[in-house]
């Protein structure tokens, strides 16, 4: 923790600070509440399965709108890459771009390490056990509670169809689940 402090405190103007973490959400349906008569029965939609849609993403910690989200089959080393190349290619003009995540192994991953050395990222390890550091986490609890538990969809395809991916980068969203 007293590396992240004094890396925020040391940073250039131009270094960018990003938290990053996976997620699975599942397409199943889930009740968050409902109202209805007493007596009454609500039918609720559901699938079988547990596919899901996994989606590595960044959320830059001093501008919430820039998110940068990658939608792919599975959250290891080769989907964190992709994620990492995004974040270099969107920030040329920066002099380090710090990824802050937790220790999951797809961050700490040998071959990702060495790829990351001849780059401008810089990677920051949260502690063990401390989700509610990783401001990332935030966006995925608005994800899960305004976009993913709003609505039914029957197969893992058509969960795409709006994507969440896409839902995630429109400045509304982006803007809206700030407030919270």
């Amino acid at each position: 923790m007293h590396e992240l402090a004094t890396t925020f405190n040391e940073k250039e103007e131009t270094d960018i600070f990003y938290y990053a973490d996976g997620v699975p959400p599942t397409h199943n349906s889930r009740s968050t509440y409902a109202w209805i008569e007493k007596g009454e029965e609500l039918p609720q939609p559901t699938v079988s399965g547990r596919e899901r849609v996994n989606i590595n993403g960044l959320l830059n910690a001093h501008d919430v709108t820039d998110v940068i989200a990658h939608d792919c089959d599975s959250v290891n080393a080769q989907s964190t890459k992709i994620l990492y190349e995004a974040a270099l290619k969107r920030h040329p003009e920066v002099s380090k771009i710090y990824i802050i995540s937790d220790n999951a192994k797809y961050y700490r991953n040998k071959e990702l390490q060495e790829w990351v050395k001849g780059t401008k990222i810089v990677p920051i390890f949260l502690p063990p056990y401390s989700p509610n550091l990783n401001l990332i986490e935030r966006l995925w609890k608005f994800l899960r509670k305004k976009v993913i538990n709003t609505g039914f969809y029957r197969t893992k395809v058509r969960s795409r169809k709006p994507s969440w991916i896409s839902l995630i980068e429109l400045d509304v969203i982006r803007k809206s689940w700030s407030l919270f």
